[in-house]
């Protein structure tokens, strides 16, 4: 069996050690974690950056490189007269 301590029993200078530890040991854990955090949310964002770039980037190109909307006349073609 377990020997029993009670809170009057305990030594001031341990249970201050322990907190210190505690402490210690939790604000390392949360800065790790919270630096995970940090720096993997972009990376769920770069795929959509990637795709959302290169979907702007080929409609600029296309709109950029397409002919116009008027259409090529031919010699022996005349174009009708719009209305």
């Amino acid at each position: 069996m377990d020997p029993v301590v009670h809170f009057s029993n305990r030594d001031p200078d341990e249970d201050a050690q322990a907190r210190e530890f505690r402490r210690y040991f939790l604000i390392g854990f949360g800065l790790i974690v919270a630096a995970a955090w940090l720096l993997s949310w972009p990376i769920h964002l770069l795929p959509h950056t990637v795709v959302w770039t290169l979907l702007a980037t080929a409609a600029l190109v296309i709109g950029l490189t397409s002919p116009g909307r008027r259409p090529v006349t031919t010699a022996d073609r005349r174009m009708k007269p719009r209305r």
